[in-house]
């Protein structure tokens, strides 16, 4: 099924929220059968996100975390 990209966004985007607050962003989306795959930026991590069609599951997994250092500097 051929949907356009701002839909498939949409689609995504409420999960999305839900899972990592109201900041979460949607970068990329691919329809790859009945699912709906892509990355997204959350504040401090870049995830990559797949959206089940049939139950509107959605799974994350982390790619990048920015973690604050915990260093003090030398002098």
């Amino acid at each position: 099924m051929l949907r356009s990209v701002d839909r498939l966004c949409r689609e995504v985007i409420g999960p999305l929220q839900d899972r990592c607050g109201p900041q979460a962003r949607v970068l990329t989306a691919e329809v790859h059968g009945d699912e709906v795959r892509g990355l997204a930026f959350c504040p401090g991590k870049v995830l990559r996100y797949v959206l089940e069609a049939e139950n509107r599951r959605l799974k994350t997994t982390a790619l990048l975390r920015l973690a604050r250092s915990s260093r003090q500097p030398a002098a």
